[in-house]
């Protein structure tokens, strides 16, 4: 239905509407003038009864072309598609795990361990936009455990602000089997310098796990994983590199 149709449905659905309810004075306002006795020609209970019934039926088809024409009107408009979520715009497809621990950053790297490379990273503090989205994620798990032995830092107090406290949440894709055991910031003036080292869960005999075996990277076995950061102060102005110098890619959110 057009928009003409419309705009006739509507006069018609109150004229019948009108009709139906004071057949009587519709005809005194409408139709008296062009009769020279008004009281000897107005129609009797059975003419407007029957008037009565031929509005019922215009109301209905009026009714039924306003609805035809919100329906046409609503399929002709395009439909926007739907706004990714605050986690699939910044950080993509499939929702990663999130690392929601307590721990200490390290200045050092540990040779045992293997450098994860960090895919992107998005700084982040209380003054501008502390991602507490990220709380929506799944928690970091190694096969659908959380209690790993050497998982990095502790889990939070119920008071604790990890994520709103954090300067920096990186993005990793670590092997599936192993988890992340030390996060490594190096802080100047100018620069900060990141690296996550994974390794394998912490053997209950206390020997050394050959974490550059069971953790190698380019695998297909791999998990997106996003690890909030505290740094002694906000970015700010500082480029963020690996520990060798690379500039680290910053997340666009688009806005």
């Amino acid at each position: 239905m057009g928009s003409n149709w419309w705009f006739l449905a509507v006069p018609l659905a109150l004229v019948a509407v009108w009709a139906i309810f004071a057949p009587r004075n519709q005809w005194r306002s409408l139709f008296s003038w062009s009769v020279g006795n008004t009281h000897s020609s107005e129609p009797g209970g059975a003419a407007f009864a029957y008037r009565q019934l031929i509005a019922a039926v215009a109301l209905s088809v009026a009714l039924l072309t306003i609805v035809l024409s919100v329906v046409a009107s609503a399929a002709r408009e395009p439909v926007e598609p739907p706004r990714a979520n605050d986690i699939e715009q910044a950080w993509g497809t499939p929702e990663p795990l999130l690392v929601y621990r307590t721990f200490q950053t390290s200045r050092s790297i540990d040779e045992t361990l293997v450098d994860v490379p960090i895919e992107s990273y998005l700084p982040v503090n209380d003054e501008e936009r502390a991602p507490l989205y990220l709380l929506d994620l799944e928690p970091f798990s190694r096969l659908g455990t959380t209690n790993i032995p050497g998982y990095i830092g502790s889990t939070p107090s119920e008071t604790d602000s990890t994520i709103s406290r954090a300067d920096v949440v990186v993005k990793v894709r670590g092997p599936l089997l192993c988890i992340p055991r030390r996060v490594v910031a190096i802080e100047t003036p100018e620069r900060v310098q990141l690296a996550v080292m994974y390794g394998l869960p912490t053997p209950r005999d206390g020997s050394e796990p050959d974490n550059a075996e069971g953790c190698p990277l380019g695998e297909d076995l791999a998990g997106s994983v996003l690890i909030p950061i505290t740094l002694s102060d906000p970015i700010g102005e500082r480029t963020v590199e690996t520990l060798d110098g690379a500039p680290l890619t910053m997340v666009d959110l688009g806005y």
